[in-house]
């Protein structure tokens, strides 16, 4: 129980007190019901006043001396494992100082009796030792165990690890600690549990990490349910990979823990304020940003800035560079998505609006569900209730199609392996290091999509230069959003405007690093680029449910066509109708949406009407409760069945595109022999001339003699052989017997 909780019990015990009478002269007292009477003991007070400090300054002295008061009984081995599982030094010591606060005076003088045994310096500058002596005069009686309020209230009374909840941890691969890699809500929509009602019981003050929300979504199964071993059941047939996080969501909420850190320590050491952020003013800007300020409120700022900002590219189809409406206008810009649920990000707004620290915390609670239902590890289709077999279907991830036909990975390669190491600051930091050398490696890799080689020389040049190059390219017309995904695109912008040196923030750079091997994957050539299947909706005829749609494998340019492959799970065999489009894009077209053959739902159609419609060629896909589903013909379909409707007297809906689906080398002269009208008998320009010559005529790819002129430009052993294999496929394209 927390402090509320025991109080709680303790007035229930009250009411009943005639039947414990060895307990009823205690209970009629008032003393146990006061806790302002409470007096908190000085190692106490020390460690409350030391909290930010330690928290910052303990480092790697955190595990043994939480080792150290494990040995001598004042942690258990449960809250032991729970700080060993905790990656980040600063949050395994705000756990432990959390832990001792919670246990009282003994266990805070046991904590610094701990750390002058492990770092005697950091005693010494922060007068443990004198402390620890001035202790140890007084009187062993003298220290009475005291009950203190709850200091991690944020997660909530903590659950023993039961049985069932740890049997359901082990099956999730889940453990104690602060990790974040699962959508828990998700979790418990998957065992049956309404989306709504699982949300809004995390958001009453459930820690963010996994562990703290599993815990609450057992407690919650159990209160409604009452049946442990139905639980377990669920659980087992489930899929982890379906409710886990991707690679970026998981870097995501790590840095928004970052800011709940700050958040708490901040209020733990009564040094920060943050009233002054009710002004709306300060919202509607970018002041937060400036590098001359780096107190952890505009780290925070910062932190919220930049998550917005990833969630624009991960939701809206052209973000808008740097909204002038600052952090409230990016959430505006989201909420008008119709992607995001409108009623988180009014609660985000909120909090942030009121700018205090309970409620800015708040908001951390509601930002993680925002981030953790925009990145799923495994890409499926958001479902809609069912309305009469009909399911809705949305992709939970936003594809642009565009004119980009992607970047051979030898071409990627080579760009980047030709880097040289920037010698413009040697002194500086590893994380100026760092970002310096990934801003350097996306400028070569936009000039690769240029088809240009950059002639500014990165190696000495500061980081500004980098900066204002990278920011030139991107606004050039081969990045536009019909030419390039305006997703990437804004996620490279948000390297150059959130410097991770400058905001004294280096867990950012891992998420810039992420986005720098991102675009990297973006960059690879693939049908995804020019071309993508949407599907609209599934509707099931007969009585089985619909679990789950996810795409598997996809799209593949084979046999004339696209393919993709995507998975439905069902309860139980049947068939069903996908209604489905395509957006595409082709040269001289643009992008475009193809809808084509259409399929129209008729009704009031007796039998004569269902002969007629063979013979007018009509395909009928699906014939359920007076209803027939069926596709046009060949020639003049879709007139042909608005005849027949008419004839009839029968209603035809337009239903778009439906398929039923059921479940049970010198030989370069020889080139030009081949290719030019006229081939000149010895061109003045060598081999590299025939090479021009090749590429003028257009009836031999441009990219792949470019490529061997670049290999016989460059010489060495592996460029020559790489020559040899794109002069094969050209001797191949060029000798088609065909």
């Amino acid at each position: 129980m927390d402090e509320s909780g025991a109080l709680g019990f303790m007035e229930c015990l009250r009411k009943c007190k005639n039947h414990y009478p060895r307990l009823r002269t205690w209970l009629t007292s008032e003393d146990y019901s006061q806790p302002a009477s409470i007096n908190q003991g000085p190692a106490e007070r020390q460690l409350q006043a030391q909290f930010h400090v330690l928290c910052s300054r303990m480092g790697c002295s955190v595990l043994p001396v939480s080792c150290e008061l494990f040995s001598r009984g004042i942690l258990t081995q449960l809250e032991l494992e729970k700080i060993q599982a905790i990656l980040i030094p600063t949050h395994q010591a705000q756990t432990l100082l959390s832990i001792c606060l919670k246990k009282g005076e003994k266990a805070c003088k046991s904590f610094y009796e701990a750390l002058q045994n492990e770092d005697e310096q950091l005693a010494e500058e922060l007068k443990v030792i004198s402390l620890v002596e001035e202790l140890n005069k007084e009187p062993e009686g003298s220290i009475v165990p005291i009950a203190v309020e709850e200091t991690r209230g944020h997660l909530g009374a903590a659950l023993p690890l039961s049985g069932g909840l740890q049997q359901v941890m082990t099956r999730l691969g889940l453990t104690v600690g602060d990790e974040i890699r699962f959508n828990v809500c998700e979790v418990g929509v998957a065992i049956g549990l309404p989306r709504r009602t699982v949300r809004e019981y995390f958001l009453e003050g459930v820690g963010i990490e996994d562990s703290a929300q599993l815990e609450a979504l057992v407690s919650l199964y159990i209160e409604k349910t009452k049946d442990a071993d139905r639980l377990l059941s669920r659980v087992a047939e489930l899929s982890s990979r379906w409710v886990q996080l991707s690679e970026r969501g998981c870097l995501l909420l790590r840095l928004l823990q970052k800011a709940e850190t700050l958040l708490r320590s901040g209020i733990h050491s009564h040094r920060h304020s943050w009233d002054h952020l009710h002004d709306q003013d300060h919202l509607r800007s970018w002041d937060h940003l400036c590098p001359d300020d780096c107190t952890d409120q505009r780290t925070v700022w910062a932190i919220f800035s930049f998550l917005v900002w990833d969630c624009m590219a991960e939701v809206l189809e052209e973000p808008e560079a740097k909204p002038s409406g600052g952090i409230l206008g990016m959430i505006e810009q989201l909420s008008a998505s119709g992607r995001v649920e409108a009623a988180l990000l009014q609660e985000v707004e909120q909090c942030w609006t009121e700018g205090d620290a309970e409620s800015l915390l708040q908001s951390v609670r509601v930002l993680a569900q925002v981030l953790r239902d925009l990145h799923p590890l495994q890409e499926g289709l958001q479902l809609s209730s069912s309305v009469e077999g009909l399911f809705s279907c949305r992709p939970s991830r936003l594809h642009r199609v565009t004119s980009f036909q992607g970047v051979s990975a030898r071409v990627i390669r080579k760009a980047l392996s030709s880097m040289v190491p920037s010698s413009a600051d040697q002194d500086a930091s590893l994380l100026a290091r760092q970002y310096m050398e990934a801003c350097v490696r996306i400028a070569r890799l936009l000039d690769v999509v240029q088809s240009k080689q950059s002639t500014t020389d990165f190696s000495n040049a500061p980081i500004a230069t980098v900066i204002q190059h990278v920011r030139y390219v991107l606004s050039n017309s081969a990045f536009n959003s019909e030419a390039f995904d305006a997703g990437v695109r804004h996620r490279l912008m948000s390297v150059l405007e959130f410097n991770p040196v400058q905001i004294g923030l280096g867990s950012l750079m891992q998420l810039h690093q992420e986005t720098l091997s991102e675009f990297q994957t973006y960059l690879q050539l693939g049908e995804h680029h020019n071309f993508q299947f949407i599907l609209e909706s599934v509707r099931i005829l007969g009585l089985a449910k619909l679990f789950s749609v996810s795409r598997v494998h996809g799209p593949v340019a084979i046999d004339n066509g696209v393919e993709e492959v995507i998975r439905f799970i069902t309860s139980e065999p049947t068939s069903f109708l996908v209604r489905l489009h395509c957006l595409c894009y082709e040269e001289g077209r643009g992008r475009f949406k193809v809808c084509a053959p259409r399929c129209a739902c008729m009704y009031l159609l007796k039998a004569e009407g269902l002969r007629d419609m063979q013979w007018c060629g009509g395909n009928i896909l699906a014939e359920v409760g007076g209803k027939v589903w069926v596709r046009e013909g060949e020639s003049d379909g879709w007139d042909e069945l608005q005849a027949l409707a008419q004839r009839h007297s029968a209603q035809l809906k337009d239903e778009g595109c439906c398929f039923k689906v059921k479940t049970l080398g010198l030989e370069c002269e020889d080139c030009m022999a081949e290719v030019l009208e006229e081939p000149e008998a010895k061109p003045c320009g060598g081999i590299l001339g025939m090479i021009e010559q090749l590429s003028a005529s257009s009836r031999v790819e441009a990219a792949l003699l470019q490529e061997v002129e670049q290999c016989w430009t460059e010489g060495d052993a592996e460029s020559l052989l790489q020559s040899v294999r794109v002069l094969a496929q050209t001797m191949l394209s060029s000798f088609d017997m065909s």
